[in-house]
């Protein structure tokens, strides 16, 4: 069992301290989704360690990102800043706390302007799309992250695949209903 699969699912996702945990295991359906929905998710400040693991884990050892004096001095950024790509698994986390187990199709954003150390960011989803294609129930995503100064940090889209509910069948028929047919030639 690994360290992530023994956490409490509280522990797990990003939840505001004091709020209720999510109990559901599954996604949303298709007919649970509309158009103007919106999902937003509170991150608490960036600290200067986060961007040193981060650096760690993606291999994005650039020194503006982990040495306050070649960020300020030889690479003129003012100071050490975030990866653009944290910012990208912040909007990544908003999207699987709320879809679970359904997959996406698509996920690309764009750093739009630095993230700092002590910055706050707010993540935001609105479904801005919603569509079958061939087989699939499609909703489309409008992403957006903002710092605490209502400054928008990230932008992007993404979309999911998500399943119809479950059709129930009453078991006291006497003969069956033709739930779906198609022909094939």
């Amino acid at each position: 069992m690994s360290a992530y699969s023994s956490l409490e699912i509280s522990q797990r996702l990003a939840v505001p301290a004091g709020t209720t945990s999510p109990v559901s295991t599954e996604g949303p359906y298709f007919e649970d989704v509309t158009v103007g929905m919106t999902l937003e998710l509170q991150k608490p400040a960036i600290t200067r360690l986060q961007i040193a693991k981060f650096a760690g884990a993606s291999g994005d050892f650039n020194p503006s990102h982990v040495d306050e004096d070649i960020a300020r001095d030889i690479g003129g950024m003012g100071g050490v800043f975030a990866h653009g790509m944290i910012g990208m698994g912040f909007l990544g986390q908003l999207l699987t706390d709320f879809l679970w187990d359904r997959p996406l199709r698509m996920f690309s954003t764009r750093a739009v302007i630095i993230v700092r150390p002590g910055d706050t960011l707010t993540c935001r989803a609105k479904v801005s799309r919603k569509w079958v294609e061939d087989e699939d129930n499609l909703v489309e995503f409008e992403l957006e992250a903002l710092n605490q100064n209502k400054e928008v940090t990230h932008t992007g889209k993404a979309e999911a695949v998500l399943p119809h509910r479950p059709i129930a069948i009453k078991a006291d028929l006497k003969r069956p209903y033709l739930v779906q047919h198609r022909v094939i030639g």
